[in-house]
């Protein structure tokens, strides 16, 4: 306790003291040119081609920069193909959008790996997994598909999925999103095309 003390004074004198100093130091400089007999200075400014290029050339490299970031950006969600799933991360649950336009949620269960309406995926098809979250950063992990997706609010991270396998694949939340971190299981069941009425 006493050390948090310690730290918040040192920085609370930290901060009041720059912004005395610089203030103080600004207005002595202008009283010293306005009281002295200091008179006009002309300064001789032919710097006008080095200030052009100083401001140009930074500015292009960043623009290019910035065209080649988008480019990898557009480039790395393009690369996906396959039906979308959508999935949103909420605190402390998982939204799926299916291709079909059905929406639900996938809440814990009464165990720690099940929950009460899985993500069915047929096998065989490839899909286009677009990740978000409303709240806070989570994190879709699949270790069985080596796939770990972060959830970010305002952002949607693509990754391809091939269900190349049957079975029922769980995961977790891997990134740690609050109080009910450790109950948002991630399930995931590939099953064959006719085995569910709403897949047909």
């Amino acid at each position: 306790m006493v050390l948090n003390e310690l730290i918040y004074f040192d920085l609370t004198f930290f901060i009041v003291a720059v912004s005395v100093f610089i203030p103080g130091w600004v207005f002595s400089v202008l009283a010293f040119q306005l009281i002295g007999n200091v008179g006009v200075v002309k300064l001789n400014n032919d710097n006008g081609w080095v200030e052009f290029f100083w401001t140009v050339i930074p500015a292009l490299a960043v623009s290019i920069m910035c065209y080649f970031n988008t480019q990898i950006i557009l480039l790395e969600n393009a690369q996906y193909v396959g039906y979308p799933l959508k999935i949103t991360g909420r605190q402390w649950y998982w939204t799926y959008q299916l291709p079909s336009g059905v929406v639900y949620d996938s809440v814990m269960g009464e165990f720690i790996d099940s929950v009460g309406k899985p993500a069915r995926l047929v096998w065989g098809l490839p899909y286009k997994l677009l990740v978000t979250s409303d709240d806070v950063i989570h994190s879709f992990s699949l270790p069985d598909f080596m796939l770990k997706v972060d959830a970010i609010p305002g952002r949607v991270n693509a990754r391809g999925l091939h269900a190349d396998r049957l079975g029922c694949f769980v995961g977790y939340c891997s990134e740690l999103c609050g109080a009910g971190h450790s109950y948002m299981p991630i399930v995931v069941e590939i099953i064959f095309r006719g085995f569910d009425p709403k897949f047909g």
